[in-house]
C-alpha cells in the first residue's frame, strides 16, 4: 500500500502544473497566440517564474500588438491578479503603435492599481489615453514611474502631466523626449 501511494504521490507531483502554470497559465497562453516572436519570448520567461518570486515583470515592446491583443492581454493580467499571482512590478508595451488609445486605456482598465512602473512610449497615444493614464495614476499610490514619449500630446495634456508632477514629486513622468540622442538611445537599449 505504502508503495502504491508513493507511486500515486510521485505521478501526482510529475503532473502537477508548476507555479508559473498554475498562476499565470492564462497570460502564458494570451501571450503565446499572438504569434508574435516577442510575446513568445516574454510568455517563456514567464513560465519560470516560482512560488517564491513576489513579482514579475511584464516587457513586450515593439512585438506588432494590436488592440484586440492588448485587450486579451489586459484580461490575462486581471486574472493573475484575481489568482494571487505575483505583482506586477513593471508594464512596457512601448513601440506599439498600433496599440492607440484604445490598447492602452483597455489595458489601464484591467492592470492592478499598485503597479509601480508602466511605459507606453510611441504607442499612437492622444490626449484620451493621457488622460486615462493621469487618472489611473491619480487612484495608485505606489506608482513611481510613467513612462510616454513619443507620443501625441498636446500642450493642455503635457501642463496636466506638469501638474501631477507637481503634486507627486516621487513620481517620475517622461511624457516627451528630453532630446534627439536621449531618443536614440532609448530606442537603441529598450527597443
Amino acid at each position: 500500500m505504502k508503495r502504491f501511494l508513493g507511486i500515486v504521490i510521485l505521478g501526482y507531483l510529475w503532473c502537477a502544473p508548476s507555479y508559473a502554470e498554475f498562476r499565470m497559465q492564462d497570460l502564458i497562453n494570451v501571450l503565446i497566440e499572438t504569434k508574435k516572436a516577442k510575446s513568445i519570448e516574454v510568455a517563456n520567461n514567464l513560465q519560470s517564474i516560482g512560488s517564491d518570486d513576489q513579482t514579475y515583470e511584464l516587457v513586450i515592446r515593439n512585438a506588432n500588438l494590436s488592440l484586440e491583443n492588448a485587450t486579451n492581454i489586459a484580461k490575462a493580467i486581471d486574472k493573475v491578479s484575481k489568482n494571487n499571482g505575483p505583482k506586477l512590478s513593471t508594464l512596457s508595451m512601448s513601440f506599439n503603435q498600433d496599440l492607440r488609445d484604445e490598447g492602452v486605456i483597455a489595458i489601464l482598465d484591467k492592470i492592478p492599481k499598485n503597479t509601480p512602473v508602466i511605459a507606453f512610449v510611441e504607442c499612437g497615444m492622444t490626449d484620451k489615453a493621457g488622460q486615462a493614464i493621469i487618472d489611473w495614476a491619480l487612484d495608485n499610490k505606489e506608482i513611481n514611474g510613467i513612462y510616454i514619449e513619443g507620443n501625441s500630446f498636446s500642450n493642455s495634456m503635457e501642463a496636466k502631466f506638469e501638474k501631477l508632477r507637481i503634486e507627486r514629486p516621487q513620481l517620475t513622468i517622461l511624457s516627451k523626449w528630453a532630446s534627439e540622442e536621449f531618443k536614440q538611445m532609448v530606442k537603441k537599449n529598450f527597443n
